[in-house]
């Protein structure tokens, strides 16, 4: 079969939420979709279940394949091999503790091909404790290319599982996940995509359901550990905007997203470090929009920068935060 979408879905210790999310997927309304599953030697029982769900959609057989890693790679190395094997006109990601809208891949494909797109988004769900919160994304795909990228580098959910991208600008680019990288590795593989992609679209509607109740998930990692690896992503991608010629188009976008990454060190007392963290960007601090942190963090950069900090360490410890 030619394939139209390919969907990639890197498994790793999702037992509970693994069902509903292969459900959803096996029910999609286009029929021309091929799945592939990255099975990261998960410690627990989420291939079974895995095989066990595919076994109840029988017409869908054809359209399956299964990867299994002999030792743990993790997410970006995951992502990789299903891209290596990838043979639908778009490519799109599904993280396996969410779930789609069964109607997505048709309305994301249908909306591409009407439009002439190479890469289609649409909005998607919060799902927490308390219910769903739709995410509006507010990005206009009808600006021109680099109004639109100066735009996402200063937008906060550079997602790969709400893009459907033409395979195409995965192979024009050469973009590929991130190695050592497993937090904002979304944004490094989405900037370089966009970056090459020669027209957007996007489809008004909430399609996918990003769970914020797994507490496996690395968005409920320690910052600490999360601080280096963001800093390194952006540091990577300035020096990837240098080597295409771009940077000074986006010089600004940059530098506010390695202040963001270095929001961390105001709230654990490590005033030092950030003085000393890229002193370039402190001089951005003042236009960081409100999408990429508070004003309050804002207040507490500059008072750092000023070696006012004692008033931050007074704050720190009035709220319990060090």
């Amino acid at each position: 079969m030619h394939y139209k979408v390919s969907v990639i879905v890197p498994i790793y210790n999702v037992r509970d939420y693994l069902a509903r999310c292969v459900e959803n997927l096996m029910n999609q309304t286009l029929r021309e979709v091929e799945y592939i599953f990255v099975e990261d030697c998960a410690t627990d029982d989420s291939y079974q279940i895995l095989m066990d769900t595919l076994a109840r959609f029988p017409h869908r057989r054809g359209d399956v394949r299964v990867i299994r890693h002999e030792v743990n790679k993790g997410l970006t190395m995951s992502r990789a091999d299903g891209l290596d094997v990838a043979a639908g006109d778009f490519i799109i990601h599904s993280d396996s503790d969410d779930w789609t809208d069964v109607t997505m891949f048709e309305k994301m494909y249908d909306k591409a091909v009407s439009d002439g797109a190479e890469i289609c988004i649409c909005d998607f769900f919060h799902v927490r404790k308390d219910g769903l919160k739709r995410e509006n994304v507010t990005l206009d795909c009808r600006k021109p290319h680099k109004e639109f990228m100066r735009d996402y580098l200063s937008y906060l959910w550079n997602t790969v599982w709400c893009a459907l991208v033409a395979r195409e600008v995965y192979e024009r680019s050469g973009a590929r996940p991130p190695v050592g990288i497993t937090f904002t590795e979304d944004f490094y593989l989405m900037v370089r995509l966009f970056q090459f992609a020669r027209k957007f679209t996007k489809v008004n509607e909430p399609l996918y359901y990003y769970n914020q109740m797994n507490s496996g998930s690395i968005m409920h990692s320690l910052m600490k550990d999360l601080f280096p690896q963001e800093s390194d992503c952006y540091e990577r991608t300035i020096d990837w905007f240098k080597g295409l010629g771009v940077y000074e188009d986006y010089r600004k976008q940059m530098q506010w997203r390695l202040l963001k990454s270095s929001c961390y060190l105001v709230f654990q007392n490590r005033f030092d470090e950030l003085r000393e963290f890229h002193p370039e960007s402190h001089r951005y601090i003042l236009s960081v929009p409100s999408s990429l942190f508070n004003f309050k963090v804002k207040v507490m950069m500059i008072l750092a920068f000023l070696d006012l900090d004692f008033i931050c360490r007074w704050d720190n410890k009035r709220h319990g935060r060090f």
